[in-house]
């Protein structure tokens, strides 16, 4: 994978863990665009995702430093503006990687930093405004929610343990295989299961929660893949895990499957933040709301099931006084005030 398409990679997981919905319409557009380019395209990414995932080694020689050193003085002689530090950085990582990720790769007097039998990645994208089902080589079936992804071995059904990560939501049936755990990283959390359903919400700017619909799972902090001290969660409840203070608790829920209405397409919103809301509309409905303040003071309460957009920003509308324009796929908001 060359430079380019490094960056393009980087911006794109990048725009997916700050939940940038429309820029990660765009980068996924662009991605799929080069995939359709040529079939081993799709061989170049599940390597990229591999050394993404698995953190390869650095080689040991003087050659990748090189072009860090290149990257570091074009830096130091720009005067990037605010708004373009972020890209610049993304670009000056993308090089770092791709000169790693190319000596790893094609220097055949290294190819012992690569594993024998390497595991190449896959990693599979809901794009915003879509819920993908995705079914793993094991029989596991996935439920992914709008501008999320999921990344997973391709021996997943080999492996001791099958491992995936997550980020965003997604619902999960894992086929029961007592002798191959099944384990779901996903933000700050790892949670373990032999077979069972249960939802995963691990948005990057909120606690993730684990609710279980059916069978038992296991929930731990998770650092650097390691198993920390687990809660134990039966149907009907759910494990938070704060994301200020790293803390887990168990809550009890009156009905788990109402976790996966966004699944058959409702959404639920009890005394939830504005802000919140905003961004599951957006990705819900592959638009972007901009507001002429802040609405971080206000919460909403309301059941939306299968319908329109416009049906929704009514209700908004009638609820915190709020007056809206549509213009394309942005959505402009201006008054309003919290009840």
């Amino acid at each position: 994978m060359d430079q380019e398409n490094w960056k393009l990679l980087l911006d794109y997981l990048s725009a997916q863990e700050q939940g940038n919905v429309q820029e990660l319409a765009d980068l996924e557009e662009r991605l799929q665009n080069w995939l359709r380019k040529d079939p081993q395209h799709q061989h170049e990414l599940d390597q990229a995702m591999w050394l993404w995932q698995s953190t390869a080694m650095a080689p040991q020689d003087e050659s990748w430093k090189a072009s860090f050193a290149d990257i570091q003085t074009s830096l130091q002689t720009q005067r990037p503006t605010r708004n373009k530090i972020f890209r610049i950085w993304s670009a000056a990582v993308a090089a770092v990687l791709a000169a790693i990720a190319m000596f790893i790769l094609f220097n055949k007097s290294e190819e012992r930093l690569l594993p024998t039998h390497q595991t190449a990645w896959i990693t599979k994208v809901s794009g915003p405004g879509k819920i993908t089902n995705i079914m793993l080589p094991d029989s596991t079936e996935i439920w992914l929610n709008a501008g999320s992804s999921i990344s997973f071995p391709n021996n997943i059904k080999q492996a001791s343990f099958r491992s995936v990560k997550l980020n965003g939501e997604a619902f999960f049936k894992v086929k029961r295989d007592p002798k191959h755990p099944f384990i779901v990283h996903s933000l700050n959390i790892q949670t373990r299961v032999l077979g069972t359903s249960f939802n995963i919400r691990a948005w990057g700017k909120s606690s993730p929660e684990v609710t279980v619909l059916t069978g038992k799972v296991a929930v731990s902090r998770d650092s650097a893949g390691l198993q920390s001290k687990a809660i134990h969660l039966i149907p009907n409840q759910k494990g938070i895990c704060d994301l200020k203070s790293g803390l887990l608790h168990l809550e009890n829920v009156e009905d788990a499957h109402s976790a996966i209405g966004w699944s058959e397409g409702k959404m639920t919103f009890d005394q939830t933040p504005m802000e919140e809301v905003f961004e599951v509309i957006e990705r819900r409905y592959a638009v972007k709301i901009k507001t002429d303040h802040s609405f971080k003071p206000c919460k909403l309460t309301a059941k939306f099931d299968n319908v329109s957009i416009t049906e929704v920003l009514k209700t908004i509308q009638m609820t915190l006084d709020i007056s809206y324009t549509i213009n394309k796929q942005t959505i402009y908001i201006k008054g309003g005030k919290c009840n």
